[in-house]
């Protein structure tokens, strides 16, 4: 036992010493009798963290306080002391005297006193020690939960040292033993197939090239059992501060049965594709809930004579298909009752409102989760027909007899003799009845093909008829027609007969052909389609591989042909189109094809070219501008000399692709990059296009990301009067800061929202955002009504919208702007298109008060043309024609022009771009006073804005 005594302690400056470490310690620290457990001192920490001042626990034991929450505790550190002659972080739990609980650790030995033993203990509170360990056991606890309920695995792969993390659940997904990995990369993904580790190598290599962090991958894994489990993997590639990859983590899902039944409903979705396309019999889908029908099949609109877009999203009642309505509504009912219709008798209207007969049946299926009939029709209407016949009277039946268009003719069943011939037999033959009674077929020679008789024989002997059976008869002439034959046995006076019915289809044959045709050739030129052209180069490249020659594909597109379209008509559009045919079809060899895509797009395909890649280029490549100055030489048309030139792209076969697919879209990559370069010239496709073409995907994605996050803003730079140096008004101009990579380039991704169509979106967002910040300028006072406007620029795409007035009109209204204040700059790629449409709407709007403005004045060839006429307030003289004019005389000559000529038109002039005093100067003295340019302020953000603005009065850029 340690023993300590007044006199064994050193004199005051020990007490004192030992006394202030015991009062100022952080830890609570108590000094109690052993036996009795009363308290002989505490300190200030004891009274802070339990309630008891000095006071009220000197004197009372740590029992009477109620201190501990299990007094078998207090027992155990006595037990602990007397055996060990001290406790070392000893865990309580003890009570305040609120009665709150607190975790601690409590250490001490016994000492001796004054005579007395005693306890010197320290009391560390580790309460919140023991929450955030339990919270975080908690949080453990519910990730793995959610992780079992996800049924995700998850890991983490260190990648300087190739170590690799893995949850039990993603260890058993690999068929690893069921405890957490942590071994080698190459082993956790030991079972992966080896052709699905090389592409998830390769993903992983575009990953660190690229700015992206995020990665999703689906591979297969090979189990011992010989199955094959597929797995989905997400992560996120983490990367130090240099930017190297320095770890990967990610889940794992087992999505195998999702896979399975998406490839079991693709085989299902085919097979029904299959049959509902395939099938002999009519077949249409409708919806229950508004009647329209959703999909027919080729039978049904060759039955009914309706186009499959002249049915489908149109009702049954729409289309007066049903000859009886209430039948209708009576047999609906039935279905939703009984689920199902079975061979139900009912009559129906075709296109040209004929009735047939068909029995129906219906049954209720599920489309798109939409409930729906599917019904299946047989035409009854000539089986029918032909029951009533030989129910009628023999009046009856002898003037349906002599009355049909087609040859009917009964004929003894064994000899064959004719008994009775119609005026149909006669106009299909020739011959008259009087001429064949009592003859047979073989001795008038009808039929084209004796084998095709001895068939029908054979047939009618098996099944005891023949319907719609298809054979050639030949007319006295000689002259040989296809004919649809049906034939029945009857009975007439006892004598066994046969009733033939002979319908002339060569016509139908003939247009069946056409349509066969048609569905292979483009109707206007009758050059092979798409599916043509697609079939034939899939021949070719077998046969170039073959024989190894090489080919190529040319994709043309004819520049600016929309304006023809438009300005002069279709008629005038078709005309050409066939003129190019026949250019193109002149120029090119037997053996090459030459193909329409649609719209102005043609397809040359040229094959059999012997050679090296170089040589096969060179070659291809002369052809190329042959065709491109044979097309651009003028057309007379309707009293228009036109030109017309192409655009070209040209992809080698096989060098640029082993496949149709490839090999058009590599070549159409390599026409758009000839449009790229100006039009009118000739481009074959590299790799670099490619690369381009997926840049451009890739940016155009990036802007619809864009939209949603809200990354655009505007810039406003200032319109200047130099006679006062004014700002009289400023130019809104749309900026992208983009979340990684910064600012963009207007020029990189105006054109892309243009053809796009995104730019109808940003273009509405445009004007609203322009409105708003101009209508808090007025509210601010920093702008007059009549002294200033702020100008926005319209793309042609946008002003096309129908509503396009209409939503001006409503940004204007939401934000409470003065239309005045508006100014809509124009360009000409929407003065050109549908002028007196485009007046029409500019009138609305100046009516309403907005004004406009023709920018790029003087870069088009239609902009002199049609001012006269456009309601405009002003123009805008190009900034290529500013900048040049101080040094360019041709320049200076051009900007007086216009200058002059909006003078003499009582227009506003505005000049852009300028950048000097001495463009500026040259503007003055001409006569143009209001400009915009770095002279006195590139674009600037909003607020950087507002700071050129303070009481109305221009004040310099830095």
């Amino acid at each position: 036992m340690t023993r300590y005594s007044s006199s064994s302690l050193p004199e005051n400056d020990g007490q004192d010493q030992f006394a202030k470490a015991f009062h100022t310690g952080p830890d609570a620290m108590v000094i109690t009798d052993r036996d009795t457990g009363r308290f002989r001192e505490i300190n200030t920490s004891f009274t802070e963290r339990f309630g008891w001042s000095r006071e009220e626990a000197i004197g009372r034991t740590s029992l009477q306080l109620g201190i501990w929450r299990n007094q078998d505790d207090r027992q155990r550190m006595l037990d602990t002391i007397a055996a060990t002659q001290r406790i070392d972080g000893f865990e309580v739990t003890l009570l305040t005297r609120s009665g709150d609980e607190r975790s601690a650790h409590v250490y001490g030995c016994q000492i001796e006193l004054r005579g007395q033993v005693c306890l010197v203990l320290t009391i560390r509170d580790i309460t919140r020690l023991r929450a955030q360990e339990q919270a975080l056991r908690d949080s453990q606890e519910r990730l793995d939960l959610a992780l079992d309920s996800a049924q995700l695995g998850i890991w983490d792969w260190h990648i300087p040292s190739g170590m690799l993390f893995g949850s039990i659940r993603a260890a058993v997904l690999h068929e690893l033993p069921a405890r957490d990995f942590h071994g080698p990369f190459g082993e956790f993904f030991a079972c992966v197939d080896e052709a699905d580790r090389r592409r998830m190598r390769q993903a992983y290599a575009r990953l660190t090239k690229g700015p992206e962090n995020d990665y999703q991958f689906t591979y297969r894994a090979q189990l011992g059992s010989g199955e094959v489990r597929y797995l989905e993997s997400r992560a996120r590639l983490y990367r130090d501060t240099d930017g190297q990859p320095l770890r990967m983590a990610g889940t794992l899902l087992d999505i195998t049965e999702q896979v399975l039944r998406e490839r079991s409903l693709e085989a299902s979705e085919e097979k029904f594709a299959s049959l509902f396309q395939g099938s002999p019999d009519p077949i249409c889908v409708s919806r229950v809930r508004d009647g329209e029908f959703i999909e027919v099949n080729p039978s049904f609109c060759s039955t009914f004579g309706w186009q499959a877009e002249e049915v489908i999203g149109r009702s049954s009642h729409q289309l007066t298909f049903w000859a009886d309505h209430g039948l209708r509504e009576r047999l609906f009912e039935q279905l939703m009752r009984d689920h199902s219709l079975q061979n139900v008798e009912v009559q129906f209207l075709t296109r040209d409102e004929q009735t047939i007969t068909c029995t129906v049946a219906s049954r209720l299926i599920w489309v798109d989760r939409q409930l729906c009939i599917l019904s299946t029709f047989r035409d009854v209407t000539r089986r029918l027909q032909s029951e009533a016949d030989l129910k009628a009277s023999q009046e009856k039946f002898y003037k349906a007899f002599h009355s049909s268009p087609d040859a009917i003719t009964i004929t003894e069943r064994d000899s064959g003799r004719y008994i009775e011939v119609n005026e149909g037999f006669h106009r299909l033959t020739g011959y008259r009845p009087e001429e064949v009674i009592g003859q047979t077929s073989v001795s008038i020679n009808i039929w084209a093909d004796p084998e095709e008789r001895l068939n029908m024989i054979a047939a009618l002997k098996r099944d005891g008829f023949v319907h719609h059976l298809e054979m050639r008869g030949r007319h006295r002439d000689g002259t040989i027609k296809t004919v649809d034959v049906s034939v029945e046995q009857i009975e007439l006076g006892g004598l066994d007969c046969l009733l033939l019915t002979a319908r002339d289809t060569s016509e139908l044959r003939a247009a069946e052909a056409r349509i066969q045709h048609l569905a292979y050739h483009d109707a206007l030129t009758d050059l092979p389609n798409r599916a043509l052209l697609m079939d034939r180069l899939k021949q070719q490249i077998a046969l170039l591989q073959r024989h190894n020659l090489r080919g190529a594909l040319m994709f043309l597109d004819l520049d600016h042909f929309k304006h023809i379209n438009d300005s002069l008509g279709h008629s005038v559009g078709d005309a050409i189109l066939q003129m190019v045919t026949a250019r193109l079809e002149a120029s090119v060899r037997q053996e090459d094809t030459v193909a329409r895509l649609g719209g102005d797009e043609f397809v040359v395909l040229l094959t059999g070219i012997d050679g090296s890649r170089m040589e096969t280029a060179r070659q291809v490549r002369q052809l190329a501008e042959k065709l491109r100055d044979l097309l651009a030489e003028p057309m007379l048309l309707d009293g228009h000399r036109l030109q017309i030139t192409p655009s070209i792209g040209i992809a080698l076969i096989p060098d640029d692709g082993a496949t149709p697919e490839d090999l058009l879209k590599r070549a159409d990559i390599a026409m758009y990059r000839a449009k790229d370069a100006g039009r009118n010239t000739v481009q074959l496709f590299h790799a670099s296009m490619q690369k381009a073409a997926s840049e451009r995907l890739r940016l155009e994605s990036g802007l619809r990301m864009a939209i949603a996050r809200r990354e655009f803003s505007l810039h406003y730079q200032p319109q200047i009067d130099s006679r006062g140096s004014r700002i009289i008004g400023a130019e809104a101009l749309l900026r992208w800061e983009h979340p990684t990579q910064g600012p963009q380039s207007p020029a990189s991704f105006i054109r892309v929202l243009e053809d796009s169509g995104l730019i109808i979106e940003v273009g509405h967002w445009v004007i609203e955002e322009a409105c708003r910040t101009c209508a808090r300028l007025l509210a601010e006072g920093r702008i007059a009504v009549d002294e200033f406007s702020l100008s926005v620029n319209i793309s042609p795409r946008q002003f096309r919208q129908n509503d396009f007035v209409e939503r001006v009109l409503e940004s204007l209204h939401k934000a409470g702007l003065p239309a005045s204040l508006l100014k809509l700059e124009i360009t000409e790629g929407i003065v050109i298109q549908q002028l007196d449409d485009t007046i029409a709407r500019m009138l609305r709007l100046r009516q309403a008060g907005v004004h406009f403005a023709m920018d790029d004045f003087g870069t088009g060839y239609s902009s002199l043309t049609y001012l006269k006429r456009l309601p405009v307030d002003s123009l805008k003289i190009d900034q290529s024609f500013v900048r040049d004019a101080p040094n360019d005389s041709n320049d200076a000559e051009i900007v007086r022009a216009i200058i002059a000529m909006g003078h003499s038109l009582g227009l506003e002039l505005i000049a852009e771009g300028v950048e000097t005093p001495e463009q500026l100067a040259l503007l003055e003295e001409q006569g143009c006073h209001t400009y915009q340019g770095y002279l006195f302020s590139r674009p600037v953000p909003f607020d950087d804005f507002v700071a050129l603005l303070p009481d109305g009065k221009t004040k310099r850029a830095p």
